[in-house]
């Protein structure tokens, strides 16, 4: 076109349609990687969290992790309803409430779900979200931060056209879109009366001081059951997403795997699925074998494998940061790690456990063997209320005592009712051979004990004193020094040593209860550490006095002003008294001092109860007539 043949009006009037032209091109530009944007953001929740992080925090740098990414596939199954029931636990300050709290419902509403046949596609901002913390105010927080993101122009201009927020319900715990949609942040425990969601998000329900009040733990489990769970708005369909760290294990995430425990139990599916994510890949997280730990991504099938020792993004988090939390065990395994107590145990850790009957898999030693016999055999019985299957278990097990060694026989734990647990204990009884039979005496432990004594020696009614943790305390010094044994093949012998160790923070404690009341109760009666060994001793100095060999030891130690001894004043062995008078049966047999403490009163002196040797009251007289206690068949040696 030659411009010189236009009027100068008429220049100007093609100069405006050029550049009006111009800038329609460069919106049209604009507009289509704005829809390649929007598009990408629907379809990827990784790229829409990456691309609105300057949103919520601007100046921020945004360090993203595979494990980001993990989640974000989890989220996608639940967005599509695919996944009703998620857990995730996962170490704090690693962005689990910016991203699954707050990020993942606005996702939801701006996606477009795919109809049947040639109905339009479908919005997904009508579903509604129930939001929970364990504090009001953490919870509304986390509401202004999503309605922040709703309202900021970076989302207004890609989905400003398709969801906004009605301003006659617009709120910091509630707002609600054009669709009807709506947020609602709540505190765990507050009321949720007419409240109803398509999905429920609860962001650390219990603050981690707070795991050792039994009220506090027992309104959270309270709530969550009769409370949330009834507040969704299609069961069938509706999702519910568990996001923390782990505080202990009667935490909502330990409440759900013992629900679940409870289903695989009853040969159904278990309910939840769980998603753990260690800060290290450390020896517990990790295979035995090939030393990996490994994650499948559940759309993509991506395998991300960590090696040992292996830590969530190192930048963040590099040696002198996680060495100074590993000082703090509890603190370290719970939250950081995700198991409620420490790999090695809080008062009794693993490497104070002793073995018999086995070998080590490390070293291949041979474990020592059970002693030929022993200088005391006992049971011990951890009672319980009910014998329903959601009340506490009952707990039978075989304590049996070699100089200053301990050694655990035998250890059942079960829903028992009466009947039952008067029978498991008279099974261990007979198999074992114990003499003392310890049954608490309390819940139906008080009725085991009536009939009981009505039929076996031996029954002794223990009223447990001061808590289970001073009970504990009383002992872990026993097992600290490597004084008690447990078997190395027994099928009982991994629950127990794992509840030993985790204690106090462990579910069921039952078999724990039932080894601090044997451990106090040979405490109490004089089977210190060393005792058996210093009245060998005595035994030793003595002949050697007569042999005229004998050399007094320097500082050779002494049993303790509370040695005592227990007598038994009814045949039945039904009341124990703790006398100071006499120590124990000194009485030789098979070459070794019988050393029982528990002597029964007969006419002119005493009889032990474990190898029936008698012994006169006054060393100078003559031993009570034995011939009216052969007819009880006890053996008896001069």
């Amino acid at each position: 076109m030659n411009l010189e043949l236009l009027t100068e009006s008429e220049q100007d009037e093609l100069l405006l349609l050029l550049e009006s032209q111009a800038r329609d091109a460069v919106k049209t530009q604009e507009q289509k990687q704005l829809d390649e944007e929007r598009t990408k953001y629907q379809a990827s929740f990784s790229e829409f969290a990456k691309a609105a992080w300057e949103t919520l925090e601007p100046g921020v740098p945004l360090t993203w992790s595979w494990h980001y990414d993990l989640i974000a596939e989890y989220l996608t199954l639940c967005k599509d309803k695919k996944l009703q029931r998620l857990i995730i636990n996962i170490p704090p300050r690693t962005l689990k409430s910016t991203l699954i709290t707050i990020m993942f419902p606005v996702w939801v509403w701006i996606q477009l779900q795919t109809a049947r046949g040639d109905d339009p596609p479908r919005s997904l901002a009508g579903q509604s979200f129930v939001c929970a913390s364990y504090a009001q105010l953490l919870s509304e927080e986390h509401s202004v931060k999503r309605r922040r993101l709703i309202e900021s122009a970076w989302f207004r201009t890609r989905w400003g056209d398709r969801v906004w927020l009605q301003r006659d319900q617009n709120q910091k715990s509630k707002f609600q879109n054009n669709f009807n949609g709506q947020m609602f942040a709540t505190s765990v425990g507050g009321t949720l009366t007419g409240i109803g969601g398509n999905f429920a998000i609860i962001d650390d329900s219990l603050k981690p001081d707070e795991i050792a009040s039994e009220p506090a733990i027992t309104a959270l489990h309270n709530w969550f059951t009769n409370t949330l769970r009834s507040r969704l708005n299609n069961p069938a369909e509706d999702v519910i997403i568990i996001v923390e760290q782990r505080s202990g294990e009667f935490d909502l995430t330990g409440f759900c795997e013992d629900a679940d425990t409870m289903l695989k139990a009853n040969k159904q599916d278990p309910e939840w699925t769980k998603l753990c994510i260690p800060l290290e890949a450390d020896e517990e997280a990790v295979d035995k074998t090939t030393l990996l730990q490994v994650f499948k991504f559940p759309i993509s099938k991506k395998i991300h494998r960590r090696k040992l020792g292996d830590v969530l993004q190192p930048s963040r988090f590099p040696p002198q940061v996680v060495g100074a939390w590993k000082i703090l065990r509890i603190i370290w395994t719970t939250q950081y790690q995700g198991r409620p107590s420490p790999l090695e145990g809080n008062m009794i850790r693993k490497s104070d456990i002793m073995y018999y009957g086995g070998k080590d898999p490390i070293t291949g030693r041979d474990d020592r063997d059970l002693p030929d016999r022993f200088d005391l055999v006992l049971t011990s019985t951890d009672a319980t209320f009910k014998d329903t299957e959601s009340s506490d278990f009952v707990c039978v097990g075989t304590v049996a005592v070699r100089g200053p060694d301990r050694y655990v026989l035998e250890v059942v734990t079960a829903h028992l009712d009466s009947p039952a647990t008067e029978k498991e204990i008279n099974r261990q009884r007979l198999y074992w051979k114990a003499r003392i039979n310890l049954i608490e005496d309390k819940a139906n432990g008080s009725a085991v004990i009536a009939n009981m004594r009505k039929k076996v020696p031996g029954i002794v009614a223990v009223n447990p004193q001061g808590g289970k943790v001073s009970r504990m305390y009383a002992i872990c010094g026993e097992w600290q020094t490597h004084n008690w044994y447990v078997s190395r093949t027994a099928a009982w012998t991994g629950p127990y040593i794992q509840h030993m160790c985790k204690f106090p923070a462990v579910l069921h404690d039952d078999d724990v209860d039932m080894t601090t009341q044997a451990g106090v109760y040979l405490q109490a009666r004089g089977f210190r550490n060393g005792l058996v060994d210093w009245i060998k001793q005595q035994e030793v100095d003595a002949v050697a006095k007569r042999n005229g060999t004998y050399r007094p030891p320097e500082n050779r130690p002494k049993p303790g002003d509370d040695l005592a001894v227990a007598k038994v004043t009814e045949p039945r062995m039904a009341k124990v008294v703790v006398g100071d008078d006499t120590l124990s049966c000194q009485n030789i047999v098979d070459g070794e001092i019988c050393g029982c403490v528990l002597m029964q009163r007969i006419s002119g002196g005493w009889r032990c109860a474990q190898c029936g040797h008698q012994r006169p009251l006054n060393a100078n007289a003559p031993p009570p007539d034995l011939g009216q206690f052969r007819k009880t068949g006890w053996p008896v040696q001069r």
